[in-house]
């Protein structure tokens, strides 16, 4: 920082409180370095900053490289390892340690959703170790480093683990444990009682750390760092109110927290430098007061107090710096208040760009001109542009989410052998979601309570890993979503301890009411589903081909190591990233994936591709799929939508629920005179693919299913041409893919819109092409089948079915009026 040339650059708050502390610090420690350190810089600059650093200087070379476009060749099949578990006994120690691809630790016995970084040392509460994230943190960032993941990947968890690592405060307001625990070290009750509030924190932070893999595997560096360094954590988290005073207000409590709690700390701190405390700390103090007595309602709060923010945070930076030394910053949820002010509509265009130009200087402040800073590390969802926005914070590394291109371990991106080194990058990223190991550890202590899952262990985890498996960072795939998982295995358990009073008898009964969407629930699509209502056409087309590919991969019968391999991936050019990509009026299919990419609707197959990523978030998409083709209204009528409706009514040859879902459609997407034959065939897949995302095409007897998971095929060549549409469904007596349904297609002319009768004759003339040319002879295997030719236009349609069955003796088709279980 350099000292200003005009103090109006600060503001009148505190321009007195600045001169009587340089005036004061210069008497006093005139052989000191000059203050330089109540700048606010330009907010914009007259270039462009370079770009932000990325971690590719960090990574060797590949070996060899390959071009990946949205058909990439199918790679070399892989015969997955055969695994065979070793016995586990129910007595074993809570404490358990593994080494395999990655370091692992788990505790505790009972697992839980809302289990923090603090419940490390119980005995009770399951807690799996991640303090290696210290080592990764202190070794890959140099200066600051930024790591954008989606909500409850861990980031939180993690910042907190390294406040209460580095830390050299007390930190009493982040440890829950009471001052009991500290016994298992080896003090007395009464010892207890005599300590100062200080030694308690710093004995509980011990017993948190006591058996990590931290201390295990890295004494020197844990003895070398652990609470030896002053840290400023603060929250973003409340930062999404208005108008805009009442928002910057929400900055302003944030930094006065951090400001607070280090006044609180401070004098039990060992070392501090007492030599101008006085000064700092009263600078501090008065900026607080200004903070506490200012009018956040008043309408001219943005332009009056639009540099508190920037105040409170040089007073704390200074206080903290001068007095106790260079720290470590913490910035968590940083792109909240970025993302809330840029969608904001404020009355006042004025006020919006005061609040984003203090956001700018704010960030600059902490991680540019900072000559305090040891290190910092800002983690959030999206990747906000802070250096294109003019923040000049052009010193971060990130961390991405884009898997390297020389990763060399085996496996696709839900299952990897890539050995872990323990340290550095490594330490990293896998500290986030969860890995294999440790999701078979969680397991692993939830079967000392109930034996029983050990004996099903690799049934219930399948389920977990098609559920909520999929996500990668940097070398390590196969990653778990924690939260889900943890909410999975709570709920099975809690299944299988009333299984005493008779109401589950099995794990295998317990799984099906586990296995549903636990973390889609902690957040809301409304951000996305906005933006495909306002594109419907382009939003349903990229939503029908994620699906689609969904469906023909994990869904298709592959095995589901390699799946992801084999998939035909949707290509993904990620755009440089721009606060565009979020509430922008125009649409972007490149700006939404990476909206849905950050936000973990979507994972990278490829760098340059992405895909669904388990079963959880296809759920979500389908879910979004039918909302923004339908309507919500229409998806939301039982009479169409029970399951099984149009499964049923297909085996009855009826056609009003299909007519219901096509008019709908035509409701949402565009159709007019120019579109051909295929134009409307292609509108059809996707009406039936809504369907079946719906239930609509489940067998009704498939009680704990709730999407159908059925793939149109299109333009299918069999028999003597080439049919339109092919689907194979479950028969009436519940044996799948015995069901086949054939459809034809014929266009009604614009100028033949209202004469039906044509319209039933080209209906007729698509189901007798049907039997001309010998379309089912694609259907071996099936014993019903439905043939339906559809006459289709703009906004008209009329449908004709002729119902078939498979004669047992003769091997032939035959006409006919219903197909049930008697019929013949």
């Amino acid at each position: 920082m350099n000292e200003p040339d005009d103090e109006d650059e600060i503001g009148p708050i505190t321009n007195e409180l600045m001169r009587r502390k340089r005036n004061a610090h210069r008497a006093n420690k005139s052989h000191q370095q000059p203050q330089t350190t109540t700048v606010l810089p330009e907010v914009l600059s007259s270039s462009p900053p370079p770009e932000l650093r990325t971690l590719e200087q960090h990574i060797p070379e590949p070996q060899s490289s390959e071009a990946l476009s949205i058909s990439p060749p199918p790679p070399e099949i892989r015969t997955p390892e055969q695994h065979t578990p070793e016995p586990r006994a129910p007595e074993e120690a809570l404490r358990l340690f593994k080494l395999s691809s990655s370091p692992v630790r788990v505790s505790g016995t009972r697992v839980g959703v809302n289990a923090s970084f603090t419940d490390a040392g119980s005995a009770i509460v399951c807690t799996v170790d991640k303090s290696l994230f210290c080592i990764g943190f202190w070794e890959m960032v140099k200066s600051s480093g930024r790591i954008c993941l989606p909500r409850r990947s861990g980031k939180t968890y993690n910042l907190i683990q390294l406040l209460l690592f580095f830390s050299k405060a007390s930190e009493e307001s982040h440890l829950d444990a009471p001052d009991s625990a500290i016994e298992e070290l080896g003090r007395s009750a009464e010892q207890i009682r005599q300590m100062d509030v200080a030694t308690k924190c710093r004995l509980k932070r011990t017993l948190l750390f006591k058996d990590s893999l931290l201390k295990e595997k890295h004494r020197a560096f844990f003895d070398e760092h652990f609470m030896k360094h002053p840290v400023i954590h603060i929250s973003f988290s409340v930062c999404k109110r208005t108008p805009a005073g009442v928002f910057l207000a929400s900055l302003c409590d944030a930094i006065a927290t951090a400001a607070n709690n280090w006044l609180k700390e401070y004098p039990l701190i060992e070392g501090v430098k007492v030599e101008n405390t006085n000064i700092y700390l009263q600078t501090l103090q008065e900026t607080l007061a200004v903070y506490k007595g200012a009018r956040y309602d008043a309408k001219e709060f943005a332009s009056k107090y639009a540099s508190l923010p920037m105040q409170l945070f040089i007073s704390l930076s200074e206080f903290v710096g001068e007095c106790i030394g260079k720290y470590i910053l913490l910035i968590d949820e940083y792109d909240v208040p970025f993302i809330h002010s840029h969608l904001e509509s404020w009355s006042d265009e004025k006020e919006k760009k005061e609040v984003q130009s203090s956001l700018k200087v704010l960030i600059q402040l902490m991680f540019k001109d900072n000559r305090y800073l040891r290190k910092g590390l800002l983690v959030g969802v999206f990747e906000v542009p802070l250096a294109e926005l003019g923040s000049g914070a052009n010193n971060i590394v990130d961390f991405p989410m884009v898997p390297f291109k020389n990763v060399t371990g085996d496996g696709s991106i839900v299952s990897a052998t890539y050995k872990h080194s323990g340290k550095g990058l490594d330490a990293l990223t896998d500290s986030f979601w969860f890995n294999t190991k440790e999701v078979e550890g969680l397991l692993e202590k939830s079967a000392i309570r109930f034996p029983q899952i050990a004996e099903h262990r690799d049934e219930v985890m399948a389920v977990i890993k098609d559920w909520y498996n999929g996500y990668h960072f940097g070398r390590f795939r196969g990653k778990y979503n924690p939260w889900s998982v943890c909410a999975f295995v709570e709920c099975l358990c809690n299944q299988l301890e009333s299984s005493e009073h008779g109401e589950i008898r099995s794990v295998p009964d317990a799984i099906r009411p586990a296995a549903r969407a636990h973390w889609v629930a902690t957040g809301t699509t409304d951000l996305i589903e906005e933006q495909f209502t306002n594109h419907c056409d382009q939003a349903i087309c990229l939503m029908e081909s994620l699906i689609r590919e969904y469906r023909e991969t994990r869904l298709g019968g592959l095995d589901h190591d390699l799946a992801l391999s084999n998939s035909q991936a949707v290509s993904l050019q990620l755009p440089k990233p721009n606060m565009n990509i979020i509430g922008s009026g125009k649409y972007s299919t490149e700006g939404m994936l990476t909206l849905c990419l950050f936000a973990g609707y979507l994972t990278h197959k490829h760098p340059d591709s992405v895909c669904i990523p388990n079963h959880e978030v296809y759920n979500v998409w389908c879910t979004l799929f039918t909302r923004t083709l339908l309507g919500t209204g229409f998806v939301e009528r039982t009479d169409v939508n029970a399951r099984g409706s149009l499964l049923v009514e297909l085996w009855e040859g009826k056609t009003a629920i299909l007519s219901s879902f096509i008019m709908e459609a035509f409701g949402t997407l565009t159709n007019h005179a120019k579109y051909k034959e295929k134009h409307y065939a292609n509108i059809v897949a996707t009406v039936l693919t809504a369907a079946s995302c719906l239930g609509a095409l489940l067998h009704p007897d498939q009680a704990y299913s709730h999407v159908s998971h059925a793939v149109t095929t299109r333009e299918n060549y069999t028999g003597d041409g080439q049919c339109d549409h092919l689907m194979r469904l479950y028969s009436t007596d519940n044996k799948p893919n015995q069901f086949g349904v054939l459809i034809e297609f014929k266009l009604i002319p614009r100028e033949k819109r209202d004469n039906i009768r044509h319209h039933e004759a080209l209906a007729k003339k698509a189901l007798d092409q049907i039997i001309e040319n010998r379309y089912p002879a694609c259907l071996s295997g099936c014993t019903e089948r439905v043939d339906i030719g559809i006459a289709i236009g703009s906004n008209v349609v009329h449908i004709l079915t002729q119902l078939h069955k498979l004669d047992a003796a003769t091997r032939k088709w035959k006409p006919v009026q219903l197909l049930t279980k008697s019929a013949n």
